[in-house]
């Protein structure tokens, strides 16, 4: 167990990662991060494939899922992708803006080293492989039980992030919390992930595991325009993952396996072909694909009735289902809900009930669609958390 070099802080910031260490770098009180895990900020190490996708230039309020749909509005007006990005140009971090305004580093450990660095120069003790047990308001600040002894605080920030991921440390310690405190919870769940098909579909799809197309996915009035990647079980890739933030069990999707072109005016133009159907679709999907597609209503497009080239049509582009259920949180790039922004201050993040406790990143009911939203998230909540905990030293 690792000693405690003090144990009486300005502020006790609980949990590590990207909002945590963020935050203790934008103010510059005494203060100690505690980190269960052995390192910090193990998901930003693998997020964008190891390039972090740390922000996106075209981010605002419409980007995020929570009860209180204007309740991030505040935290992002305070801190922009401009800023995060003129942070990373003042410590020669190279970065690049991709397609549909994401913005990448080049590498994330570079982000990480930043993000350590940049809180330990504002007088910040990271102490890392200690697990907090409970956080007790007293009249004069915060009790904070650790395995390595007890802590005292005038402010506390908790940043325990999300389910995902739960091999790199996502443990339920925050909402644990939360709730023993009284705060309100809005129930987690596993998003941008994989959806599964039923059962009795997935033998159809399965034997297209490792395909990637382009499709469109709609659920409800949502729809996006993105790959979509078959599995063993389902389905999954960026088209998926931005549907499955707004999916809710029992509620039925649909995919245009052939966003960009109209089968039947295909069909018309090769009518008088002695070709199958997925044949003359051959051009337009990877290999077995369309043929994989069409089963059972693969047939000659010279012989075709009117009903088989209707049941192809509606096959490419309007299968419908209703997901047997999300791929889980050892997949999930993100979980939904958390505690309730209604608990809490817009401007500050500090928490309505416990003057001195703040709330920031994945832990409140703010999730961001895929494409760097929920890292900027992180970003302007421990912004906005550190803007106010500074006016207090």
């Amino acid at each position: 167990m690792k000693a405690l070099e003090n144990r009486f802080f300005h502020t006790a910031i609980i949990g590590g990662g990207a909002a945590g260490l963020f935050c203790a770098g934008s103010f510059s009180a005494p203060k100690i991060l505690l980190e269960s895990s052995e390192h910090c900020a193990r998901k930003v190490r693998i997020s964008g494939g190891g390039k972090c996708n740390f922000s996106n230039r075209l981010v605002s309020a419409n980007d995020y899922l929570s009860k209180q749909k204007h309740f991030c509005k505040s935290a992002l007006s305070a801190f922009h992708p401009d800023d995060f990005i003129n942070l990373l140009n003042q410590h020669a971090i190279p970065w690049e803006e991709r397609t549909q305004g994401r913005l990448f580093a080049r590498n994330a450990e570079e982000i990480v080293r930043f993000l350590i660095t940049r809180a330990q120069k504002a007088h910040t003790q990271i102490t890392c492989g200690v697990h907090v047990l409970d956080v007790q308001p007293q009249t004069d600040g915060f009790r904070i039980l650790t395995e390595a002894g007890t802590l005292h605080a005038q402010h506390v920030v908790l940043a325990t992030g999300g389910l995902s991921y739960p091999a790199l440390g996502a443990n339920p310690f925050g909402w644990n919390l939360a709730q023993k405190l009284g705060l309100q919870v809005i129930e987690p769940s596993p998003v941008l992930c994989g959806l599964q098909l039923p059962k009795n579909k997935r033998s159809l799809f399965s034997v297209l595991a490792g395909n990637s197309i382009r499709a469109r996915v709609t659920c409800a009035k949502h729809t996006f325009e993105d790959q979509l990647l078959f599995t063993h079980e389902g389905f999954s890739g960026p088209a998926i993952l931005q549907i499955s933030l707004f999916w809710k069990a029992g509620q039925e999707i649909e995919i245009n396996f052939l966003p960009f072109a109209d089968c039947r005016e295909i069909f018309k133009t090769h009518k008088t072909k002695n070709q199958l159907f997925s044949a003359v679709l051959g051009d337009y999907f990877p290999g077995k694909v369309a043929k994989t597609l069409l089963t059972g209503k693969d047939v000659s497009l010279a012989n075709a009735t009117k009903a088989e080239l209707a049941a192809a049509y509606q096959m490419i582009h309007h299968f419908r289902f209703v997901p047997h259920g999300t791929a889980g949180y050892t997949k999930a790039e993100a979980t939904a809900g958390g505690i309730a922004t209604t608990e809490l201050h817009a401007a500050t993040l500090q928490t309505r009930r416990f003057p001195g406790l703040y709330v920031i990143g994945e832990l409140v009911d703010v999730t961001g669609r895929l494409g760097g939203f929920n890292l900027h998230w992180a970003w302007s909540s421990a912004f906005a958390a550190a803007q106010d905990l500074a006016r207090h030293f």
